[in-house]
């Protein structure tokens, strides 16, 4: 009875964290490091990165995932929606970015907690700064992740 309640709850909390790298394939390709992490409470997985070094930038994303589905074993794919927000801080001026991201992608489990993935997430931005201009972004990004 103990073994069955410790199973099931392991399985009713789950929560990952990882890390993945990429590039705004539509915005000059500036490279994209950072984390991700998901909440056993909460149905997001969110993301800290740093979109820019020059000037230097940082971003917090959050995606729900529609759709979670298994291609083939090991193999599936995933669909959502989110949204984003990022700072950007330079020399002489700065800026403040947001928006909605379709992150849309595979993933592989090699073994049942470890996660590779492959994601693009287009979307549209608003960006601040001397007045407000609109645009479009597409980060494509390859990540690990750690399910426990």
């Amino acid at each position: 009875m103990a073994a069955l309640l410790v199973i099931c709850i392991h399985s009713a909390f789950t929560w990952g964290v990882g890390i993945q790298g990429g590039s705004d394939i539509i915005n000059g390709g500036n490279g994209v490091g950072g984390i991700t992490f998901k909440l056993d409470t909460v149905d997001l997985i969110f993301g800290v990165e740093i979109p820019s070094f020059n000037p230097f930038a940082i971003g917090i994303t959050a995606d729900y995932w529609f759709f979670d589905k298994t291609i083939v074993e090991p193999l599936g794919w995933f669909f959502g929606v989110g949204g984003f927000v990022s700072a950007f801080i330079g020399n002489n001026s700065s800026a403040v970015g947001f928006g909605a991201r379709v992150p849309v992608g595979l993933h592989l489990f090699p073994i049942d907690f470890f996660e590779i993935y492959l994601q693009g997430a287009p979307g549209i931005q608003i960006t601040v700064a001397n007045g407000v201009r609109p645009g479009f972004i597409f980060p494509l990004n390859l990540g690990l992740r750690f399910w426990f």
